[in-house]
């Protein structure tokens, strides 16, 4: 199949889909910008090449970064990764792939499936709650239930087999508190479970991937997994997937809450699980490109408000290189 470069997208087109990019993951889009957004995709396939472009230059911005560090390190010649006003410089093996990608199916690809997280999905975007990149907000989901929501996390209301009403997680860290006066137990779907939280308790749910995480806070707390049901004491962390359910081990209930303050503490964890979780609270995304790097433990406490600044605390702490590039896209080797 022979692809024409006069084939691709006009100056204007292109210059569209790096603001959506730029607009989609800043964590301040919200359901009207993603149905302007799907509106915009559809509208012609000159905008689903450009946007297909724009994607694969921003993927592509780590390898041409780790390129500049290894040509630097060998004492070449930099090679400066361009990004102009008149619109991405690509090579030509990344801009035929990008073409031949382009098809009346990415706008339902992109759409359901942001690469790499990098903005939500429509059906979180449609959720009767969420919360976009670091906003934290508190919602009263029914009466006698109180649910504080972390960032990029998206609820949605149900009910239970028996009519009562419940809530799903269908992403992201919300704490439950329910009154003394709460007739039935409240439940919340996440994942391959369901936890039951009952009158004047309180737990700590967290829904990130494949794996969901409760933590008993006060009061009464089960979940049941296929065929594990699990009454969890207080100050105790249970972990289950659709594998079953794991071992419960006692935790330190303020670092459990540590996040409704607007801090992350961090103890003895890899630095990798470390930028995944400030990756949660701050538009763009930090790279590690380094394994060693990545490996290092850390023991930490950050307030929210210092994450802009995180890149240069870990190169203070550990020496490592930062280099900035942009949409909030930090590389650390």
């Amino acid at each position: 199949m022979a692809v024409e470069l006069s084939s691709r997208p006009a100056p204007e087109s292109r210059s569209e889909a790096q603001a959506w990019l730029l607009h989609l993951t800043s964590g301040q889009a919200t359901p009207a910008d993603a149905e302007a957004f799907r509106v915009w995709l559809s509208s012609s396939e000159e905008h689903e090449r450009a946007f297909v472009e724009a994607r694969l230059l921003w993927d592509g911005l780590g390898a041409a970064a780790k390129s500049m560090r290894q040509s630097e390190a060998h004492g070449t010649r930099r090679r400066p990764i361009r990004v102009a006003h008149g619109g991405p410089r690509m090579n030509r093996r990344a801009f035929l792939g990008g073409l031949l990608t382009a098809s009346a199916a990415a706008v339902c690809f992109l759409s359901l499936n942001p690469p790499g997280h990098l903005w939500p999905a429509l059906g979180e975007l449609t959720a009767d709650y969420r919360t976009a990149t670091g906003e934290q907000r508190e919602v009263a989901v029914a009466p006698g239930v109180t649910v504080q929501m972390n960032t990029q996390t998206t609820i949605n209301m149900r009910k239970t087999a028996s009519g009562h009403v419940a809530m799903e997680l269908v992403s992201g860290e919300a704490q439950i508190l329910t009154d003394p006066q709460l007739i039935h137990p409240f439940t919340v779907f996440a994942g391959a479970g369901s936890v039951r939280v009952a009158a004047a308790s309180q737990c700590n749910v967290r829904c990130t991937g494949p794996q969901v995480q409760v933590i008993c806070l006060g009061g009464e707390t089960s979940l049941e997994c296929g065929d594990d049901h699990v009454a969890l004491q207080v100050a105790h962390e249970v972990n289950y997937d659709a594998g079953g359910v794991g071992e419960a081990i006692a935790v330190d209930p303020q670092n459990a809450v540590a996040w409704r303050q607007r801090v992350l503490v961090f103890d003895n964890q890899p630095l990798a699980e470390v930028v995944d979780e400030i990756n949660r609270y701050r538009p763009g995304k930090i790279v590690l490109m380094d394994k060693q790097l990545a490996a290092r433990k850390v023991h930490a406490r950050f307030m929210l408000n210092q994450l802009t600044d995180v890149a240069a605390l870990i190169h203070d702490a550990y020496g490592a290189h930062v280099t900035s590039l942009p949409g909030g896209i930090v590389l650390l080797s």
